[in-house]
């Protein structure tokens, strides 16, 4: 009986020592996974921050977007009516004539100015006669320049022409100051367009980070969900092997009590005979036989 308690109770402080370490155990690995939670609701929060400013910033592009094609659209509109007041403005500089300027006979120097200027380039001539067409060449295109700004002169200061050459000036500006615009707006549209893209890079690599941190975080959770099974189920163990020491040590002190009392019971006999054969007894002796129940 004693070699069995004290094999139990070495069982038992081995039981008790692998609670401890599975306590110990548990907490280190919900200690890990309460690190690793915090540190993925930090990224977690990031990327909703990060992905609010990008929805701002595509928010922001989508209405440059439009107000770039709305501007577009008004542009073309400015250079369509541009295009129509220049074959308006070159219609009438035909329709009117210009006092002293005669059209056909500047149309006609015009012409034998361009054959001239074949002829020299195209045709091998003596040296009298190619000094007489570059003449002819110099003296038509002097005579045609004189008769161009003298006509310009005229129609700029023509008051139908004037109007229309104000209009135009005016439409021009307006069209380059839309094309200025649209410029600077869709410089602002792709320098948004690469913020965009890099705080997606930068989302999908926070989110890669935080998926990281979530995987740790279940790796110990789950450790720390074994260690305590294996706490509970130690604890168990160590619960039912008391239960087990409790029943044998009261068993063995029963079986000691018995024993105890067996050894007085016999010695009582012993001294009880000699108390019967008339033996002086000592008052230990008495006392024994009181005990045992024989006086």
């Amino acid at each position: 009986m004693t070699e069995l308690l004290e094999e139990f109770d070495q069982k038992h402080a081995a039981i008790r020592d692998q609670v401890e370490e599975h306590i110990k155990k548990r907490d280190e690995a919900a200690a890990e996974s309460h690190k690793f939670a915090e540190q993925r609701d930090i990224l977690n929060d990031k990327v909703h921050e990060m992905r609010e400013e990008a929805k701002k910033k595509i928010a922001e592009k989508n209405d440059l977007i439009e107000q770039v094609q709305k501007l577009r659209t008004e542009k073309e509109d400015l250079y369509k009516t541009l295009s129509d007041l220049k074959r308006e403005y070159a219609k009438l500089r035909d329709e009117i004539d210009v006092k002293g300027i005669d059209r056909q006979t500047l149309r006609f120097k015009e012409k034998e100015l361009k054959r001239l200027e074949t002829k020299q380039q195209t045709t091998l001539l003596e040296k009298k006669e190619e000094q007489k067409v570059v003449s002819e060449i110099r003296k038509l295109n002097n005579e045609i320049i004189k008769l161009k700004e003298m006509r310009e002169k005229e129609l700029s200061s023509n008051k139908s022409t004037k109007e229309l050459i104000d209009k135009i000036t005016e439409i021009r500006k307006q069209a380059e100051a839309k094309k200025k615009e649209i410029d600077t707006i869709s410089a602002a549209i792709t320098a948004l367009s690469e913020e965009i893209n890099e705080q997606l890079t930068n989302i999908d690599e926070t989110r890669k980070q935080a998926d990281e941190l979530h995987e740790q975080f279940i790796k110990f959770s789950q450790e720390s969900t074994k260690e305590h099974e294996e706490f509970i189920k130690a604890k168990n163990d160590l619960r039912d092997l008391e239960k087990v020491i409790s029943t044998l040590r009261t068993k063995a002190k029963a079986t000691k009590k018995k024993e105890k009392e067996g050894e007085l019971q016999k010695k009582a006999s012993t001294l009880f005979d000699r108390f019967k054969n008339g033996e002086q007894l000592t008052t230990e002796d008495l006392l024994v036989l009181q005990k045992a129940g024989f006086l």
